[in-house]
């Protein structure tokens, strides 16, 4: 079996029932490990430049929630009540091959896909998504989905950027102190109304720039509601960064 690499687990912690393409997905992983994900061409970082062109890049959208536009600018509900977000970037959209990665990296019991994703969100993110930030939050996860999934995957993306950026990582200035329901499936509303009260702020963030990671962008509600919570805490700019955009 593989050896489990302490930021990038083969299985979560926790008991686990592996689906038979998971199995498949690690094994392969394994025996070709300098090899693509997707099509087992060679590839130091893990995705090839042939599968990482297949990849849906995000076109016009709007600069601060990442709402896809059919022109660049401002949409009509940030017009209307500007984020506490300064500033997000989406380098790709939610579409196959990468939404079958992300799925598998998430609850497909193949977290050691998170090497090669967080490789395509460092590689492919605008150099002025990091320009001047001071420190970066991942989203965090309620202790019991730890538990679970025996990993957070916005930690996991967040580290690598912070490594080959050279940023600070702060994975414990915000907890997550109630275990919300997932936000799967529930309306822009609902799942504001989801998160009232879900983060808890614990570090003095008084005039740093902050910049905020999750993998997956939906409708932005996870992150605009932990921006207005980090923005509370003193924060003089808030960005945010996800790999992709639903």
């Amino acid at each position: 079996m593989p050896v489990s690499d302490p930021e990038f687990p083969i299985a979560a912690s926790g008991p686990r029932v592996r689906s038979i393409s998971a199995w498949a997905g690690a094994i392969l992983e394994w025996l070709y490990p300098d090899r693509c994900v997707l099509c087992l061409a060679p590839s130091g970082s893990g995705i090839c430049a042939a599968c990482t062109a297949d990849l849906v890049q995000s076109g016009p959208s709007c600069p601060t929630c990442a709402e896809p536009l059919p022109v660049a600018g401002s949409c009509a509900a940030c017009q209307r009540a500007p984020p506490p977000l300064d500033a997000v970037w989406v380098p790709f959209a939610y579409a196959w091959p990468l939404i079958q990665l992300l799925l598998g990296y998430k609850s497909g019991g193949r977290p050691q896909l998170g090497r090669p994703l967080a490789r395509l969100l460092s590689d492919h993110l605008a150099a002025d998504a990091t320009l001047d930030v001071d420190c970066v939050i991942p989203v965090p996860l309620h202790g019991q989905r730890l538990a679970q999934r025996g990993f957070n995957q916005a930690e996991q993306l967040a580290r690598v950027l912070c490594r080959t950026r050279g940023l600070r990582l702060e994975k414990r200035a915000v907890r997550r102190i109630v275990a919300t329901p997932s936000q799967q499936g529930l309306s822009r509303r609902a799942r504001k109304a989801n998160l009232r009260g879900a983060f808890a702020v614990e570090r003095d963030l008084s005039g740093l720039r902050v910049l905020l990671v999750d993998d997956v962008m939906t409708t932005g509600t996870t992150l605009t509601v932990l921006a207005r919570e980090v923005r509370k805490a003193g924060a003089a700019w808030v960005g945010a960064v996800a790999l992709a955009r639903a």
